[in-house]
């Protein structure tokens, strides 16, 4: 019995993250999307941009947003953020006492 694999449709997932602070913003970049609006209390991220193509020296986003892999700097229509590869534990956190307003 011959089996095509080729003809399956797989997708390559990456199960480790990506975790970027651009100017005081939160993203994780998975293998798929880029992820934005990080919620302090759920630790979760609401909003997802695709990415279109990962590059030697850039990852290209849909709508435009550009991430140079070297300087990360991410070039977007309305200017320029600079982002920094952090971890997960780096993401803000809520202290013991929660918000007080």
């Amino acid at each position: 019995m011959v089996t095509m694999l080729s003809s399956l449709n797989t997708t390559a997932h990456s199960s480790d993250a990506t975790y970027l602070e651009c100017d005081n913003r939160y993203y994780r970049l998975t293998g798929t999307h880029l992820e934005s609006n990080y919620n302090i209390r759920t630790k979760k991220f609401q909003f997802k941009t695709e990415i279109y193509s990962y590059g030697v020296d850039f990852i290209s986003l849909m709508y435009g947003g550009k991430i140079n892999r070297n300087t990360g700097e991410w070039t977007v229509k309305n200017g320029v953020r600079f982002c920094k590869k952090i971890t997960f534990t780096d993401l803000p956190k809520i202290n013991e006492k929660g918000k007080l307003f």
